[in-house]
């Protein structure tokens, strides 16, 4: 199956990971949503009486939703080798009975990343902290077989990814195995690759400025696109934090634009921001919204330091290096 065989669509999406469903309905909020044509990536945690409500108002409203579904922290939260069949499991039968009242989603999103416990200590240790547990077979079976089954019910399946993926190549994904995370064995219609500047800057702990992050997001984005050609799809941020709890900020609207404005120079125009409750957290909340539809703000010129050069280098070798060894 080839990468344009499988694209949908460009969307431009919002995840909301810490709204609460009162204030996901309210109208002012769905109808900014619908206004500028933006999806609605709406995190389904195991442990809540499910997503029907919103996905109905927001149906009403015009919004398109795409369900995001997780487990609890203990569990790992996001998809992995180390919980695939679980999520799996709770993902289908939540869609199988959302089917069963007429209010499925329109589309499936799978967030594949490493377990939350784990993220956590390699973001404080600096470090990626060996091969993620779980069988790697079995999780691609599982992952795989649910975006079958959510194709069978009209829905089209995407992931969010972790940046170190780029640095896989066709036929040798040491990272996904290293990291837990298969991305190429699954049928997706998008890669949501995770390219949050905020964040680099913020976990550099002062190493990387923001004119590096830019020149990071450029490279990593032109990648990208070359990796995962019609498929490729770049998630911006940080507005809010999320389940780390710890995510840097950004530190007003004219750093997403441009950010935006580099993703798009790069030809990607499928482009998802991270969060929706950071935004409506901000007096102005509905110019971040803008921000992400504006196709006239300029890209802006990369002028790296010699560190942020070296470390886009050195990212290169030793992905190089990952394949020889076949993680």
């Amino acid at each position: 199956m080839s990468s344009d065989d499988t694209a949908t669509a460009p969307r431009l999406r919002v995840f909301a990971e810490t709204v609460d469903d009162v204030r996901l309905c309210r109208p002012d909020v769905l109808g900014a949503l619908r206004e500028r044509g933006l999806q609605l990536v709406l995190a389904d945690r195991c442990e809540s009486h499910g997503p029907r409500a919103v996905i109905d108002a927001a149906r009403e409203a015009g919004v398109s939703v795409a369900l995001w579904p997780m487990l609890d922290d203990a569990r790992g939260r996001w998809a992995s080798s180390a919980n695939a069949t679980e999520l799996a499991r709770f993902a289908r039968d939540r869609l199988d009975g959302l089917a069963a009242v007429g209010a499925l989603p329109d589309e499936l999103c799978l967030d594949l990343e490493p377990p939350l416990p784990r993220m956590r200590k390699a973001l404080d240790t600096g470090v990626v902290l060996g091969r993620v547990s779980g069988d790697w077979a079995r999780a691609t079976i599982e992952l795989a077989s649910l975006a079958e089954h959510a194709a069978g019910l009209g829905l089209s399946t995407w992931a969010a990814v972790v940046p170190l993926v780029l640095a896989d190549r066709l036929g040798s994904p040491s990272w996904q195995r290293m990291l837990g995370t298969p991305v190429d064995g699954l049928p997706l219609g998008r890669v949501c690759v995770m390219l949050y500047t905020s964040l680099m800057t913020g976990y550099s702990r002062g190493a990387l400025r923001r004119r590096d992050a830019e020149f990071l997001l450029a490279r990593a984005a032109t990648r990208t696109k070359e990796r995962f050609g019609a498929r490729a799809s770049i998630a911006l941020g940080a507005t809010g934090r999320g389940a780390l709890g710890d995510e840097a900020t950004y530190r007003d609207v004219d750093e997403l634009r441009a950010d935006v404005a580099i993703i798009r120079a790069a030809g990607i125009d499928d482009i998802a921001l991270f969060e929706l409750g950071g935004v409506l957290a901000r007096r102005d909340w509905q110019t971040w919204l803008d921000a992400l539809v504006e196709t006239d703000a300029p890209c802006p010129a990369l002028q790296p330091s010699r560190r942020a050069r070296l470390l886009w280098w050195t990212s290169g070798a030793v992905s190089r290096a990952a394949a020889l060894t076949r993680w």
